[in-house]
Formats: C-alpha cells, structure tokens, sequence
C-alpha cells in the first residue's frame, strides 16, 4: 500500500485524525553572478517535486487511539511489527505524546501513529495483547515517563529501581540524589572527575 492509500483510508475510517506533514527544507537559492564577473548565468533547473523522507504520521485522539490500532493490525494494513514505541515530552504545551513506529513486513510500508496525553495523568490503552513486544515497550515509557497503559498485564518498572521517585525522561525531572550536581559527579560516577 503506497503512502498516499495508507493515509487516505486511515483518515477516511477515523475522521479524527489528523495528517502528521513535514514540510521538506527548501533547497538554497544560488547567488546570482557578479557583475562584470563575465560569466554567463545557467538556465534554472525545472522544479522536481519533493520527495518525502519522512515516513507517514497520523496523529489520533487517546478515544480513538485503540480502534485505529487494532484496525492497523487486523485489517488489510497489516502493521504487524511495532520497531518502537517511545514518548515525548513537551513541558511547554504540557502533553506527552505516544508515538509508535509499525511496520508491515507482508506490504513492506511504515506509519508513524501519535497520540497527545494530558501530562498530568498520562494514560493510554494498552496495545501488548497486539503486539507482544510492546510490553517491554510500554513498560520502559511507563517507567522513563510516567505514561499508564489501561489494561497492561504486568505494568511495572523496567529500568529505575523499585524505590525510584519521579520520571527521569520528562523535563522538569530533579534527581534528589543529586541537588544540583550532574549526575556523573555521585557515585557510582565520581571516578569521572
């Protein structure tokens, strides 16, 4: 399935999402010749349309995110591989959002999915009955950034201790360990110094 079909049939199943557009970064324009410089300026070249580098995006509301997903993986999509699934901060918009990097190893095409989460109580519905490496997945985001995932089988720390407090991946995260040093600058680190 081309790119253009993939987001033409997901926007046309889920009004709700939005298409993710990168725009491509405009080429330099070339200095003119200097005058008297004797040099005879070439024709421009004919525009060529623009490539997308990037891979397709659909952003989805957290209402709609599990239907899309399961609608991904079931129907003639067949996104069946996550390569990864991450989250990002933004303390200024105060969202974090969930992106997911699937991939169909039958139809060899990708897709982008995101979806914005209130940053004050994060929560998404799980997609680990889906995709079982997402679990690991799911886990380390709940565990980096504090992000819930309704009806996740076993959601529990991946990569902090137990004891941990806080997030460490979100902005405004303070290490109370550290009060105000760089965290090479504690042990087990301080050989750096």
């Amino acid at each position: 399935m081309e790119r253009e079909a993939l987001i033409k049939a997901i926007l046309a199943k889920f009004p709700t999402a939005i298409e993710v557009v990168n725009a491509p970064a405009a080429a330099p324009a070339a200095a003119p010749p200097s005058a008297g410089s004797g040099q005879v300026s070439a024709p421009a070249p004919a525009p060529v349309a623009p490539v997308p580098t990037q891979l397709p995006e659909v952003k989805i509301p957290v209402s709609e995110f599990r239907a899309l997903m399961e609608w991904l993986h079931n129907g003639e999509q067949a996104l069946d591989f996550p390569m990864s699934m991450t989250a990002v901060d933004y303390l200024d918009t105060k969202t974090i959002v969930c992106v997911y990097h699937l991939y169909s190893m039958k139809l060899k095409h990708k897709l982008v999915v995101k979806c914005d989460l209130d940053r004050d109580k994060p929560s998404i519905p799980t997609v680990s009955d889906l995709w079982n490496a997402c679990d690991w997945f799911e886990r380390e985001v709940f565990d980096m950034f504090g992000v819930k995932f309704e009806d996740h089988p076993d959601l529990r720390r991946i990569m902090m201790t137990d004891d941990c407090v806080g997030h460490p991946l979100r902005k405004d995260y303070k290490d109370s360990r550290i009060a105000g040093k760089p965290f090479w600058a504690s042990p087990p680190y301080s050989w750096v110094m």
